[in-house]
């Protein structure tokens, strides 16, 4: 046993290994959970994906053998979208055209079903022309079409949603539409001593096209949709990397911990400065470094040539987010000493990226994905980040709800850390000076101190043992016996 009370056994150094290898272990088991639980099938946890039907269709009249009937093709596809619909994916909202644009605007849609006023006038021509001559001779008009859009701005996966919508709309009205019409033009047919022709027979069994199209695309500069999500992450990753940057120097500059560089570690005696006094110098250079870092980050985006946003809207919500996530990480930290790195890592990483909504949205997310999210830093920043690139930073479209809830984040950080650092002050619980740190059987002074280093002296651990001032290896800065 050495005379630090170490023995250096196999034992030992199971027990000293031990709580490291589970930590490490349920890090990464929380890591795959989160990353491959969210990520492996979202179709089969998709649920309430809002898409807006818009019937703008006004009708026609078909002259029949037994009398004119009207025919409103829209109210049909509308009612069969209805009836057939899987309420539990997706969630139809019948509104007029201009609630279906608000919608798309403000990102509440992933797409929207668009029905023309002429449908009905398109589906009866074309029965028309298959019973007359030309439906022998003459080429049979185009087919009727409806518009499928899907707004890739809210989701990189909104595009996904709508064309299978299109391919399973397509293929009801093949069967049961295109039977329906075909049977009324060979009525009209048989009433002019006609037959509908073959092509006309195969225009009548697919009555209705669907185009898919792209509600106003990405801006220039961008086409992936998961931008935000990145610059989220940058920005989070600011708040939380830059509070453990800013936390362990100036710990080490006020002697709280020595600063290890290569071979050598720098120890400073400890400040006369509080644990709330010590906490509120972090907080500051954290609100001196947000803006710099956000500028910077801005300077990137114009580089490389993103456009569509509003620099302002950027630079201050981007703000808003290093200091909430900062404001909280170094409370943390303040709070629950080295655990607060780890604590740190899983709160606004580990759980954050998974739950954020940016690669895959939340209405794909397992339901537990969901409620850890409701209130995830990270997925307030993508919510606003994406309303201020893609949604002409419109309050409605997550700005808002990011806004508050990160303006939370950063009153409860604060309040938080006064109370927690002044309840260790009230009982007495200080932060150790390096002189208390030295062994008892050790002497760590220069002979004229009474066996401690003198406050305002500034020590150096170096590989060799130095004699004579300070314990085996240390040097002490600006002492004589070490200067050149």
């Amino acid at each position: 046993m050495t005379d630090s009370g170490h023995t250096g056994g196999f034992r030992e150094f199971a027990s000293h290994s031990a709580g490291a290898v589970v930590l490490v272990c349920g890090l990464f088991f929380l890591l795959s959970f989160m990353y491959l639980g969210g990520t492996a099938d979202p179709q089969s946890h998709a649920r309430h994906i809002p898409v807006a039907v818009v019937d703008s269709d006004r009708g026609a009249s078909l002259d029949t053998p037994i009398g004119a009937r009207d025919l409103d093709v829209g109210s049909q596809i509308t009612a069969g979208l209805l009836q057939n619909n899987d309420w539990e994916r997706i969630r139809l909202h019948v509104v007029d055209p201009e609630a279906a644009e608000e919608g798309l605007r403000d990102g509440s849609y992933f797409g929207v079903v668009r029905i023309p006023a002429e449908l009905s006038e398109r589906v009866v021509g074309l029965v028309e022309a298959a019973a007359t001559e030309s439906g022998d001779t003459a080429e049979p008009p185009p087919p009727a079409r409806i518009t499928l859009e899907y707004s890739p701005r809210v989701s990189i996966v909104s595009s996904q949603v709508m064309y299978t919508m299109a391919e399973a709309m397509h293929e009801s009205f093949r069967e049961r539409m295109g039977d329906q019409l075909l049977s009324q033009s060979e009525l009209l047919a048989e009433a002019e001593g006609r037959t509908v022709g073959a092509a006309a027979a195969l225009a009548l069994g697919d009555p209705v096209g669907i185009d898919v199209t792209a509600w106003n695309p990405l801006p220039d500069g961008v086409s992936n949709a998961s931008l935000p999500m990145f610059y989220a992450l940058i920005v989070i990753l600011a708040g939380f990397t830059g509070a453990m940057i800013i936390s362990a120097l100036l710990d080490a500059r006020l002697g709280f911990i020595p600063l290890e560089i290569g071979p050598l570690a720098l120890h400073v005696h400890v400040a006369p400065f509080g644990r709330l006094q010590t906490l509120a110098r972090k907080w500051v250079v954290t609100l001196v470094t947000a803006p710099l870092v956000s500028g910077l980050c801005l300077l990137v985006a114009d580089m490389i040539g993103v456009t569509g946003y509003d620099p302002w809207h950027m630079f201050w919500f981007s703000n808003l987010v290093i200091v909430a996530v900062g404001v909280c990480a170094h409370t943390i930290i303040a709070a629950i000493g080295n655990a607060g790195l780890l604590v740190n890592l899983v709160l606004f990483v580990v759980l954050g990226i998974p739950t954020s909504g940016g690669a895959t949205p939340t209405q794909m997310l397992p339901q537990v994905f969901i409620a850890i999210g409701t209130l995830q830093p990270m997925h307030q920043a993508y919510l606003g980040l994406r309303s201020i690139m893609f949604f002409d930073s419109s309050w409605d479209a997550g700005l808002g709800h990011a806004v508050w809830v990160l303006g939370g984040w950063a009153v409860a950080g604060l309040l938080a850390g006064v109370v927690v650092t002044l309840l260790y002050e009230r009982m007495g619980m200080r932060r150790q000076a390096v002189a208390d740190r030295v062994p008892a059987n050790r002497r760590a002074d220069d002979g004229r101190s009474g066996g401690f280093v003198r406050p305002g002296r500034t020590v150096g651990v170096a590989d060799t043992p130095a004699t004579g001032l300070g314990e085996s290896g240390e040097i002490v800065e600006r002492d004589p016996a070490h200067r050149e």
